[in-house]
């Protein structure tokens, strides 16, 4: 138990950070909002109104403290540029960018963790090596790269879909899904190559362990030792890793939504940087802020209940 509240304490104050910056982030960056909605040609006495019904000319402190207190109430603001309440802007946005991570993550698991129990089980022969040459090209591509090939490859020359041709989940659920894939597996792919690195390590490090040799000398089969003892041990570091890459993945996901013009919260979040649009984008931060720390906590207080050695 202090071990979980020690996570979650160390969340909260986490959150607390990050809210912080992102607020105070936009007072350092150049430009006025209530200049960049009137125009370059709005008078100083029009600019000085607007900013004064805005709320931008109180004290900073005191508009921080009405911003935390109305976020944690759902209330994340008006939007500056379209005059709309931003839950409202981004909430149709949330299930796309959730769900095109939730699809990269899967990608990444189904491919880094057969790979890697394959390659250690036939460990330098031709399918070991084959994986190692192919790992270390895939894992040095970047995202964005690979889906410009995929758009290109897939959408210009064999029309397999429609580059920016996006299907809303509100018109097809199985056309939402078809059009994530190709933009979820060049997410996931650089990062399978390095989760299958990783893995592949772990699995041939256990392997060398004396349980292993006690286990097969009990008659146990090569792929029984595996699933059976080695790969419960090896995932370990894997989880660890997998929940450290969720910034990353998210990261990437706003590059590849550009990519493929898919109009998620990475899309909103550029839009909105250029606009000006501080509230919008105060909150798309803390968001990505809270999913990516609250991920970090449960893999964390998963591994720690995997590996018992692990002290509060």
């Amino acid at each position: 138990m202090k071990y979980v509240i020690k996570k979650i304490t160390g969340l909260i104050i986490a959150l607390l950070i990050v809210s912080i910056l992102a607020f105070l982030a936009f007072e350092i960056i150049p430009g006025d909002p209530a200049r960049t909605i009137l125009g370059t040609e709005a008078t100083e006495s029009r600019v000085q109104a607007l900013r004064e019904e805005m709320g931008l000319n109180r004290p900073l402190p005191q508009r921080y403290g009405q911003w935390v207190k109305d976020f944690v109430t759902g209330d994340m603001g008006i939007s500056y540029f379209y005059q709309i309440p931003v839950r409202d802007m981004i909430g149709s946005k949330i299930p796309i960018t959730v769900t095109m991570t939730v699809m990269a993550f899967c990608f990444i698991l189904l491919l880094a963790v057969p790979v890697s129990v394959l390659s250690v089980r036939y460990e330098n022969g031709w399918l070991d090596r084959l994986f190692l040459i192919l790992n270390q090209i895939v894992m040095s591509v970047p995202p964005f790269f690979i889906g410009i090939i995929f758009t290109v490859l897939f959408g210009l020359v064999f029309k397999m879909f429609t580059p920016g041709g996006y299907i809303s989940y509100t018109e097809s659920i199985p056309g939402f899904l078809g059009y994530l894939v190709l933009p979820s597996l060049a997410i996931a792919l650089p990062k399978a190559a390095m989760t299958a690195k990783m893995f592949r390590s772990s699995l041939i490090a256990e392997m060398r362990q004396d349980y292993v040799r006690t286990a097969k000398s009990r008659g146990n089969s090569p792929w029984q030792v595996l699933f059976k003892h080695v790969i419960r041990n090896g995932i370990l570091p894997v989880i660890t890793f997998l929940g450290m890459a969720v910034a990353d993945i998210i990261a990437n996901s706003i590059v590849i939504e550009q990519v493929f013009g898919i109009p998620g919260l990475g899309r909103t979040l550029i839009s909105s940087i250029s606009k000006r649009d501080y509230p919008v984008v105060e909150a798309i931060i803390v968001l990505i802020a809270v999913v990516i720390l609250v991920i970090n906590v449960i893999v964390d207080l998963l591994y720690k209940k995997l590996d018992k050695r692990i002290d509060v």
